[in-house]
């Protein structure tokens, strides 16, 4: 393992296993979904073998946020109707998948996330859901969080798959 200036770990795809290995509680960001469609995106092989596991049943929970929902079909809206209902319909009855709402409690968690972080709304999204919900680590693909989500170092385990390689964030492991 290599350590960058950022702080990070460059990891193979056996190191990235085995940075979920104690994980029961988990959330993954819209680039995981995107990367797993992508057969020319590097984070594949990563990105496949996390979908696979959470559809075996692996994590007691394994959550996205309702805007995951949103950015993952919009892919295949845009090519037909026939791949957005069939997109929709796999997501919807995703085996040990939660598809976890933006309530109240949630939204309040993200504004603080927003305010602390001043990550795109989208991304307080992802990780106010994260941790509204207790999970133990989420898998993104930001390199943005890097030194912004610093104060939630304490709160989860981030888990960065960045291109043709994963990265584990090292301040949080």
């Amino acid at each position: 393992m290599e350590r960058g200036g950022d702080g990070q770990v460059e990891v193979s795809l056996a190191s990235f296993q085995a940075a979920v290995r104690d994980i029961r509680r988990l959330a993954l960001d819209t680039s995981v979904w995107l990367a797993a469609a992508d057969a020319s995106d590097p984070r594949q092989p990563c990105a496949r073998w996390l979908i696979r596991e959470v559809e075996r049943g692996r994590f007691s929970v394994a959550l996205i946020p309702t805007l995951t929902v949103a950015e993952a079909l919009v892919r295949p809206v845009s090519a037909s109707l026939a791949e957005g209902i069939t997109a929709q319909t796999a997501l919807r009855n995703f085996p040990n998948l939660t598809i976890a709402p933006l309530d109240f409690d949630t939204a309040v968690e993200v504004a603080h996330v927003r305010a602390v972080t001043k990550l795109k709304m989208s991304d307080a999204i992802v990780l106010g859901t994260a941790i509204a919900h207790q999970v133990e680590a989420i898998v993104h693909a930001d390199d943005e969080w890097g030194k912004k989500v610093r104060p939630y170092a304490g709160a989860l385990k981030l888990i960065h798959m960045s291109f043709g390689r994963t990265v584990v964030n090292a301040t949080t492991c």
